[in-house]
C-alpha cells in the first residue's frame, strides 16, 4: 500500500489543502457543511462539567461528587439533543465518545472529533489521555483529532514544551491519515486572574503568536476571541483556517463575537457552554430537557445562520475549487505515484 504523508508544514495554505490526503479530506468534509463551512458542537468538558454538576447537586440541598454514569448519561442527553443541528460534535473518550456511537445519541450523518488531550491545568505542559492515542481515534472512525494546547507564547522553555507535544501529535495524525484541530488557550499566569490589567493587555498578543505557532503544524486553528479590534491581526497570522471558540462566554457575548469574526475571516464555531451553561440551573429533569429543547436549539440556530451568512469557506479561504482538488489526484495515486503492474491490453468486463 503507497504510504500516506501530509503535506509539508511549510506549504503554503493553498498547497496544504490541495495535497490534503484522502483522509484528512474526507475527515474535513465531513465535519463541515457543503459550503466549506464549521458548525461544530463542542461537548468533550472534563472538569468545568464536573463542577457544573457539583453546583447542580448543592442546588438542590444533595451535594455529592458527580458518578460516572450521571456524567456520562448526561452528556448523552446533551449529544442527542443538540448534535442535529451540528456539522460535527467533539466529545471526549472519558465519557462520552465510544458511548454516542453505542447509544445512538449522535445524530446521523454527523461528524465525530475525538479529544486526544489529557484534561489538565494551564500551564502544566500536555500530554495524551493515558491509554488513549490517535490511532484509536482514527479506528473507531472519527474524522478528526482535536487538541487542546495552553499558550504564553512569552514563556519560552514553556513553550517549546507545548510546541513538542503539538508536533507529536501532528506526525502521528499525518501517520495515520487523519484531521488535526488545534486550540490554543491562554491563562493568566501566579498571582493573576483574567481581569489583571497584564493578563488582559498580554492575551491578544498571545492568540496572535500563538496562532502563527501552531499554524505549520495542524490543519485547522481552534482560536479564542482576542477582541473585536485585534481580528484583522489573527486573521492574518492564521496560516490555516480558523474556527472561534466560546471558552464558556455567555452567549449573547459570543454570538456578537461570532458574527465580527466570521466577517473577519473566521470560517465557522466550535461552541460548547455558551449554547448548554443555563441546563445545569434547571432543577428538574422535565425542565432541563425542556431548556435543550427550546434555548439550546435556538442558539444553534443563530449560531449556523450566522455562520451560513458571514463566514469565510475553507474553499474559498484557499482557493480552491473542485476541479483544482480532482487535478491533484494523478493516475497512480495509489501506488506511490508509479504504474505498477501489467501494462499490457486490458482484459475483463471492467
Amino acid at each position: 500500500m503507497a504510504t500516506q504523508t501530509a503535506a509539508p508544514a511549510t506549504s503554503s495554505l493553498k498547497d496544504h489543502f490541495r495535497q490534503l490526503t484522502p483522509g484528512k479530506l474526507i475527515g474535513l468534509k465531513q465535519i463541515t457543511d457543503a459550503n466549506g463551512k464549521f458548525k461544530v458542537f463542542a461537548l468533550d468538558q472534563s472538569n468545568s462539567f464536573k463542577k457544573a454538576l457539583r453546583a447542580l447537586h448543592e442546588k438542590l440541598g444533595t451535594p455529592k461528587e458527580p458518578t460516572f454514569e450521571e456524567i456520562r448519561d448526561t452528556k448523552m442527553e446533551i449529544t442527542a439533543a443538540l448534535s442535529g443541528m451540528a456539522t460535527a460534535t467533539l466529545l471526549d473518550v472519558n465519557y462520552g465518545l465510544r458511548q454516542c456511537i453505542n447509544v445512538g445519541a449522535l445524530a446521523r450523518g454527523v461528524g465525530l472529533i475525538g479529544r486526544v488531550e489529557a484534561s489538565k491545568d494551564a500551564g502544566i505542559p500536555g500530554e495524551y489521555e493515558p491509554g488513549w492515542s490517535v490511532a484509536q481515534i482514527k479506528r473507531m472512525g472519527c474524522s478528526a483529532v482535536k487538541l487542546l494546547v495552553y499558550m504564553d507564547a512569552e514563556d519560552a522553555a514553556y513553550t517549546q514544551k507545548q510546541l513538542k507535544f503539538a508536533k507529536e501529535i501532528y506526525a502521528a495524525c499525518a501517520e495515520h491519515d487523519i484531521l488535526l484541530m488545534t486550540e490554543e488557550l491562554s491563562f493568566p499566569r501566579q498571582g493573576e486572574d483574567k481581569k489583571t490589567p497584564a493578563y488582559v493587555t498580554r492575551r491578544p498578543k498571545n492568540i496572535i503568536e500563538s496562532a502563527k505557532l501552531l499554524g505549520p503544524i495542524t490543519d485547522i486553528l481552534k482560536l479564542e476571541f482576542p477582541g473585536e479590534e485585534n481580528l484583522k491581526a489573527v486573521n492574518d497570522a492564521a496560516i490555516r483556517p480558523w474556527v472561534l471558540l466560546s471558552a464558556g462566554e455567555k452567549f449573547d457575548i459570543f454570538q456578537k463575537q461570532v458574527e465580527v469574526a466570521m466577517k473577519a475571516g473566521c470560517s465557522g464555531t466550535m461552541a460548547g457552554r455558551a449554547i448548554f451553561n443555563e441546563y445545569f440551573d434547571e432543577t428538574t429533569p422535565e425542565a432541563r430537557a425542556n431548556f435543550l429543547k427550546t434555548v439550546g436549539t435556538q442558539r444553534m440556530k443563530i449560531l449556523s445562520d450566522l455562520v451560513d451568512k458571514y463566514a469565510q469557506s475553507v474553499w474559498a479561504r484557499a482557493g480552491l475549487t473542485p476541479k483544482d482538488l480532482g487535478s491533484a489526484v494523478d493516475a497512480h495515486w495509489y501506488s506511490g505515484g508509479k504504474a505498477v503492474g501489467s501494462t499490457g491490453a486490458v482484459h475483463g468486463e471492467y
